[in-house]
């Protein structure tokens, strides 16, 4: 079975999202798991999700993604100009630490990576975002 989970690194909160991925007006990670029978349990509304264990170690992995990656959230979340490389390069970075840190756990077997909604790739002050309005 796949399940995809969306990581939403400026809340630090992940959600399950699979089969229907939504779409998103903030940056967010879709990763996708192939995960077999007893690593899925279901909630009261059906909705499949991984077992306790199994989530634990998500969450795990998912407090190491955050950590990692503090000085590109705090980038993000405060809007701040950066040139088309800086994007690309720290963007590259994200997605190699969601890659290297989910394989280092065997029993997450990571299968896609995704990035979905407003990731900023270029921007002048003139596009600057004013939260306040």
């Amino acid at each position: 079975m796949k399940l995809t989970i969306s990581l939403d690194i400026l809340e630090e909160a992940f959600y399950y999202v699979s089969p229907m991925k939504p779409v998103s007006t903030v940056p967010l990670i879709y990763a996708t798991f192939l995960a077999e029978k007893g690593q899925v349990a279901y909630t009261t509304e059906n909705e499949a999700k991984f077992t306790r264990k199994i989530e634990r170690t998500f969450k795990t992995a998912f407090h190491e993604i955050v950590q990692a990656n503090q000085k590109y959230q705090e980038i993000l979340d405060q809007d701040k100009l950066l040139s088309l490389q800086e994007h690309s390069t720290l963007q590259g970075q994200l997605i190699n630490s969601v890659i290297d840190t989910i394989q280092k756990y065997p029993e997450l077997q990571l299968i896609r990576v995704e990035l979905t909604g407003s990731w900023p790739v270029y921007q002048t002050e003139a596009g600057h975002l004013d939260l306040s309005e």
